[in-house]
């Protein structure tokens, strides 16, 4: 087991304390029904609840163009198997946002967390 490893482990259990986790919070991915191109049918809907902690966005987001004052920075711990995309979306305490960019942490290796950019 790496470092990364074992860090990754440790942040799924400290976002998972009832201390630092802040509500309910969801991942929302959609997947495209079985049907022809033209009409593929109703998508298929998969929630994954997330250990996360969620806060305004850092300024230097905003100043980069990242994001926008009203956003929202979601961080969390990795869910084994799934990796969040840009056509997901988070349901944070019955309000759903769109994902407007997704960093992971840290930016090369194995995953530690991933930070959420979210907008309504």
């Amino acid at each position: 087991m790496t470092l990364y490893d074992e860090m990754q482990q440790l942040t799924r259990e400290i976002l998972a304390d009832p201390d630092f986790k802040q509500g309910e919070t969801q991942l929302v991915q959609l997947t495209p029904g079985t049907g022809p191109i033209d009409d593929p049918g109703a998508p298929t809907r998969t929630l994954y609840n997330l250990n996360a902690t969620a806060r305004g966005v850092k300024f230097s987001y905003v100043a980069g163009g990242l994001a926008v004052a009203s956003d929202l920075q979601v961080t969390h711990s990795v869910i084994p198997g799934v990796t969040p995309k840009m056509t997901d979306f988070v349901i944070a305490d019955g309000v759903t946002y769109k994902i407007v960019a997704i960093i992971p942490k840290p930016a090369f290796g194995t995953t530690v967390s991933f930070t959420l950019i979210v907008r309504k």
